[in-house]
């Protein structure tokens, strides 16, 4: 299972890494732009779960799994909501067109949420034995 988890996150942070420089490297023409822009700040998770499974491969097997019942749910949870903030249903503009700034500040408390538990729960598993 450890194996699965870092190639998936290796494979999306690859995956992230390239539609963050689609443009400079030459894949990506101006129209791509919008469909890239939708989906990028969805893969940026994917260095987050690849930085905790480097952490946890080479650790003893039950701070995996520590970390892992707690990340296979809030995995496709993150995701799923951060792909909602992305796709932005009420795409007006917002009060002083802030809804950028809106969305920065989402995708870090996410994200900041997720270490942080994580931290907690690899400290946990570590600490029982």
């Amino acid at each position: 299972m450890k194996q699965v988890i870092l190639t998936i996150a290796f494979a999306g942070s690859i995956i992230s890494y390239i539609l963050f420089n689609s443009r400079d490297v030459g894949l990506c023409n101006p129209y791509c732009g919008d469909w890239i822009g939708q989906y990028q700040d969805t893969f940026l998770f994917f260095p987050v779960i690849l930085f905790f499974s480097i952490l946890t491969y080479k650790m003893p097997s039950r701070v995996f799994m520590a970390w892992w019942k707690f990340a296979r749910i809030s995995i496709p949870l993150i995701l799923a909501i951060v792909t909602y903030i992305n796709l932005n249903p009420q795409n007006n503009g917002g009060f002083f067109n802030m809804d950028n700034d809106f969305k920065v500040l989402m995708l870090l408390g996410l994200y900041g949420i997720f270490t942080l538990v994580s931290l907690i729960q690899i400290y946990r598993g570590y600490r029982n034995k």
